[in-house]
């Protein structure tokens, strides 16, 4: 009998290994977009089935507040002073609009205090809300450099290393970025983060889905293979509404709920388009009779053939971890753990 339950046990440890062997690498992270970080039953249920226990927080952003013509950090996280986190790490996200860098604060001798400033709030956010309760190891900065804007923005990260040593620094990184990177540059930085989706053109009426395209994505993996930085992958989690008036971008509707889309609008020829029925205030923009919305989203079957595109273009070699974008959108409930497993690397 002893022998027996001996085998059984081997046997379970057996088949636990193999489980082990064959849902590694399927971890999955989170981005955290939304202002207010408030952990819910949901949340962190997304972030246990993802294993990783690591979130992507968005601290603040930098801007060019035209009023007093200075750059001013804004949409400063906030977290509740009883705040329990799932999490065991976080990565704090800084988003940093281009215009920074062509502004005089982001540019030449005053680079090395917009990084000192940077540094400063970063770690008075942490040393406020973070010490003790989660590990900060990565400082994440997200920004859409141009070819005006690169030498700025690459003296920037040099200076934010400088100022938080023992930290890695990672940004993210888009898709013309990587095909031609001779050109765009390859940042400083200790990795970076592949967006892959805002693809399209949102100011173009026309587009039918600007937040992933498929076929236009195949055009840019080509060279991804031969970056010479460690690399994530950030996959589109969201969806939104997209307003125009007179064919112009007039704003995003987020959150757009089935209620809030029928009361207003009524279905247009065109998939997933719709007109304003009347004049209406939703989400804190105003709809005006005539106005046209394209609803974009993000389906499964999309979703896996980006996933797979992505996988097959990465060397064979690399490992890189998935990150969704974003934890706070009511898509993810669209989405098994099973689902956003199989998409991760």
């Amino acid at each position: 009998m002893r022998y027996i339950f001996l085998i059984l046990c081997s046997a379970l440890l057996l088949i636990s290994c193999k489980e082990d062997v064959k849902t590694k690498g399927k971890n999955y992270s989170f981005y955290h977009w939304n202002t207010n970080f408030k952990p819910t039953n949901k949340t962190n249920q997304l972030i246990k089935h993802g294993g990783t226990y690591k979130e992507y927080v968005r601290f603040f952003d930098l801007v060019v507040d035209k009023n007093v013509d200075k750059v001013y950090p804004v949409a400063t996280v906030q977290f509740e002073e009883d705040t329990r986190f799932l999490a065991t790490e976080i990565v704090p996200v800084i988003y940093i609009r281009n215009e920074v860098f062509l502004h005089e604060e982001g540019r030449d001798y005053n680079i090395q205090k917009l990084a000192l400033n940077t540094a400063d709030k970063i770690k008075r956010i942490q040393n406020k809300h973070l010490t003790g309760k989660v590990a900060i190891r990565e400082i994440q900065i997200d920004c859409d450099w141009t070819d005006s804007t690169r030498n700025h923005f690459f003296s920037f990260l040099k200076s934010l290393k400088s100022q938080m040593p023992g930290y890695s620094i990672s940004s993210t990184l888009r898709l013309h970025q990587v095909k031609y990177r001779e050109r765009t540059g390859v940042p400083p930085v200790d990795k970076v983060v592949l967006m892959a989706y805002n693809v399209g053109d949102l100011g173009n009426v026309k587009e039918t889905n600007s937040i992933l395209s498929n076929e236009i994505t195949a055009q840019y993996l080509e060279k991804l293979d031969e970056y010479p930085l460690p690399f994530d992958v950030a996959l589109p989690l969201f969806e939104w509404g997209v307003l125009y008036r007179n064919g112009k971008l007039k704003g995003l509707l987020r959150e757009l709920t089935p209620s809030m889309l029928g009361s207003a609008f009524a279905k247009a020829e065109k998939e997933n388009s719709y007109t304003a029925k009347s004049d209406s205030y939703i989400n804190g923009i105003f709809i005006y009779k005539g106005d046209h919305l394209r609803v974009e989203t993000i389906t499964k079957d999309k979703l896996e053939e980006l996933s797979t595109m992505i996988k097959e273009a990465a060397p064979s070699y690399r490992d890189y971890q998935t990150i969704y974008y974003h934890i706070n959108t009511s898509l993810t409930s669209e989405f098994s753990y099973d689902d956003l497993s199989s998409f991760a690397k």
